[in-house]
């Protein structure tokens, strides 16, 4: 069940979205329009409008079908990757050796957020110049619970 502690209307018309990944206190930062996906814990995470309508397809009511497609992921003890190399270089993501219960942290959704050590990177989108140097990624943290009963490997 959602609790009405989890997503607070500021009165700037801003919502601040408190999800398990929302660990420092302060909320991810969600706008009018948005939409927030509810995990099964009551833990809301919050869409981008035009991300989440792109990616979900209407159903009934207040139920979307999420569209699949391929996503690359990184976890602890994986091969450094090159996505992995370009966050922690432009400092987009850090790795905390020594706290295995925050031991990822990024600035994601307007505010710090942690993640353990068993957690999964997605990747949702690599951009690239011309000669295939990444210029950004959009990524986020996902719960290795959520993720294995959630998420499908292809090989």
């Amino acid at each position: 069940m959602l609790s009405s502690e989890r997503i607070i209307k500021h009165p700037n018309g801003l919502y601040e979205v408190f999800s398990k990944e929302a660990t420092e206190g302060k909320g991810q930062m969600a706008r009018t329009g948005d939409y927030f996906k509810v995990d099964e814990e009551g833990f809301p995470s919050p869409c981008e409008r035009d991300w989440f309508r792109k990616n979900h397809e209407h159903l009934e009511a207040d139920w979307y079908l999420q569209i699949a497609k391929p996503l690359k992921i990184w976890r602890k003890g994986y091969d450094e990757s090159e996505e992995i190399r370009f966050l922690i270089d432009n400092g987009a993501l850090t790795i905390n050796e020594e706290d295995p219960s925050h031991y990822f942290s990024a600035f994601l959704w307007g505010t710090m957020e942690t993640a353990p050590s068993d957690a999964v990177i997605v990747f949702y989108s690599v951009n690239r110049d011309d000669n295939a140097k990444i210029t950004s990624i959009t990524f986020n943290f996902v719960d290795y619970g959520y993720f294995q009963e959630n998420y499908s490997f292809l090989c």
